[in-house]
């Protein structure tokens, strides 16, 4: 069984009696009524963010598709481009560094 924790909660008088009065048409004790009240609660939060979640990324799908059709779909290994092309830059920027100190150039 599940390790209960105690935890006070203070209501206005009129939410304590409808809550009683509630409980007590289904048979339950305040206790077990109110952690079904929070069981059921969370159960409805997780199911709203889990569709959110399916919402968000059903929208950035849509914005992927709108990139594809307009700017097309790179096809390349953009990770290994990228680095080539740093690769090409660092090496021009020593040799052009090499040629102004080494040279008597400057």
């Amino acid at each position: 069984m599940t390790r209960m924790i105690g935890a006070e909660v203070m209501l206005d008088e009129k939410k304590w009696n409808r809550l009683r009065i509630l409980a007590e048409r289904e048979g339950k004790t305040m206790a077990d009524f109110l952690r079904g009240l929070i069981e059921e609660y969370l159960k409805e939060r997780d199911r709203l963010d889990a569709e959110r979640f399916l919402d968000v990324l059903a929208e950035l799908r849509q914005i992927r598709e709108r990139n594809a059709a307009r700017w097309g779909v790179y096809e390349g290994d953009l990770i290994s481009d990228v680095r080539e092309e740093r690769m090409r830059q660092m090496e021009d920027v020593c040799s052009q560094w090499s040629y102004k100190h080494c040279s008597g150039a400057g």
